[in-house]
């Protein structure tokens, strides 16, 4: 297979369907449009592939994904996700394999991507309980031995957080609700713990991650102020979710975003390698903050 800058790019590999009736699904969802398609593919999906249509991910996974949920959906479509950033979460990775921590996991989509490449160490964090049983079949579907999964939050400081889904046909949309969470409205409650406790519960001997993702919707704030920046789980990368609407209400504006960062050592860039100045959004509202010091 070849490689550009980390991800696959063999079309008739990439994002295609493993099984006959996969493919067949894939197919049809690919071509001609019509006003009933969406729900007729979804009904075929539910009837015939169990709910879940598996496809071919990088490095060779396989991922089964809900076409029913927003993300699901546009890979069964597009057969990719955000792939500038998974392309240079790869790269980083590849060049270095080490430690790579992915906060809000969702379905592995990332986690079993990086988990492909020899070297590799992962820890999925994921608080939704259908997004981390869906990640943690997806591990199991793999064989993956070098995953560790933790079912919870990471944010400041030990407790409990109220959890919901701002859209419920969405998994990437699990947040951290204001106020109590909502039972029977997809609300509930999940443990937090600050992501500096959980790696040194779970990271040993500690080290250095050499790429740190972190996408939960407006709390990253949080989860950074988890993690002691002087400490033995200084991150040489970070790849961080920033969109205009959840980003600028989560740290005010984008200028307080980058300020956090060079304060403590980082150079932020977008997710092709240009320097980022806050003009415009984002690439795939994601920002790849790099520590300027890459020594183990």
């Amino acid at each position: 297979m070849r490689e550009i800058t980390g991800i696959v790019t063999d079309r008739d590999l990439l994002g295609e369907g493993v099984r006959s009736v996969d493919r067949a699904l894939i197919a049809y969802g690919r071509a001609f449009e019509h006003p009933c398609k969406i729900r007729f593919v979804r009904w075929l999906a539910r009837n015939l592939a169990g709910g879940r249509i598996k496809i071919r991910h990088v490095g060779g996974a396989v991922i089964a994904i809900d076409p029913e949920d927003y993300i699901g959906w546009a890979i069964f479509r597009t057969g990719s996700y955000e792939p500038a950033s998974l392309a240079l979460a790869m790269k980083i990775m590849t060049a270095a394999p080490g430690l790579f921590v992915d906060v809000g996991a969702n379905f592995g989509w990332y986690t079993c991507a990086v988990a492909s490449i020899a070297g590799a160490r992962i820890i999925g964090i994921e608080p939704d309980a259908e997004n981390c049983a869906a990640l943690c079949a997806n591990i199991d579907r793999n064989g993956l031995r070098n995953v560790v999964v933790f079912h919870g939050a990471v944010g400041a400081q030990p407790g409990l957080l109220a959890m919901a889904r701002r859209s419920p046909g969405n998994s990437g949309t699990v947040a951290v609700a204001a106020g109590r969470p909502v039972l029977g409205n997809g609300g509930y409650w999940t443990a937090s713990t600050p992501l500096q406790n959980l790696l040194d519960a779970l990271a040993q001997p500690a080290t250095r991650p050499v790429l740190i993702k972190i996408d939960v919707e407006g709390y990253e704030p949080q989860v950074l102020a988890g993690l002691d920046f002087a400490g033995p789980f200084r991150p040489k990368n970070i790849l961080i979710e920033y969109d205009r609407t959840l980003g600028a209400a989560a740290w005010g504006c984008y200028e307080n975003f980058a300020a956090f960062f060079t304060q403590r050592g980082y150079d932020l860039f977008d997710v092709t390698g240009r320097p980022s100045s806050g003009d415009g959004p984002l690439l795939e509202e994601n920002a790849w903050v790099r520590d300027r010091d890459q020594t183990p």
